[in-house]
């Protein structure tokens, strides 16, 4: 049998996460550090325009379709081992507390 895909909780640094991660629309990803569109999310390792390399990996799908959330992380995965996926959802929720501490001081 297979392994099986679990969510798990792990502490993260939030910048370093936002730094180097590459998120996945539908048909191209963009980088998180500096919003470079249309990169190929199975394959690109740096970000050609601010030279950032990838470390994690994330979705919109994940929040669009649910249903499909492992077996996503499991084409992604297969294809892109060297990544660790990371939820947006949880990532979204993160960056919008980080921005709200840092407006109100």
């Amino acid at each position: 049998m297979g392994g099986l895909f679990l969510r798990t909780y792990r502490e993260y640094d939030l910048e370093d996460v936002q730094k180097h991660l590459l998120i996945m629309g539908d048909l191209t990803a963009d980088c998180a550090s500096c919003r470079n569109l249309g990169l190929d999310a199975g394959s690109v390792k740096n970000c050609p325009q601010c030279g950032t390399n990838f470390k994690y990996l994330t979705s919109r799908r994940l929040d669009q379709h649910p249903g499909e959330r492992f077996q996503l992380v499991q084409r992604m995965r297969e294809k892109r081992p060297d990544l660790i996926f990371i939820d947006y959802s949880d990532y979204m929720k993160s960056i919008g507390q980080k921005k709200a501490r840092d407006f109100f001081g």
